[in-house]
């Protein structure tokens, strides 16, 4: 027979919808040219990296939900802010922000 774990709490549809349209801006920055093409070696270390990074914390919100419920909406929202600050670095890597 299976042993059930009553305390386990399974995560319902309506945070894994937050949790997938919040990691979907991550996946659209590898593919995002004037990052790639800038020149610096650690824009372009940043913009590949940020995938993994995306997938990583929607997959630890996931795992944290049921247990530790703040702790998903803290790493959410620290992904929301991640993505803020990429579309800034994104919108400014040609005018006057970038100081090589």
């Amino acid at each position: 027979m299976e042993k059930t774990d009553n305390n386990a709490r399974h995560v319902p549809w309506w945070m894994l919808a937050i949790i997938i349209v919040c990691a979907l801006p991550g996946a659209s920055f590898p593919f995002l040219g004037g990052l790639l093409t800038s020149g610096n070696t650690t824009v372009e270390g940043l913009t590949w990296f940020y995938p993994i990074y995306t997938v990583a914390s929607a997959l630890l919100a996931w795992q944290c939900y049921g247990r530790r419920t703040l702790l998903c909406w803290i790493i959410l929202i620290l992904l929301l802010i991640s993505h803020l600050c990429f579309f800034y670095l994104a919108s400014t890597i040609d005018g006057l922000a970038n100081y090589r």
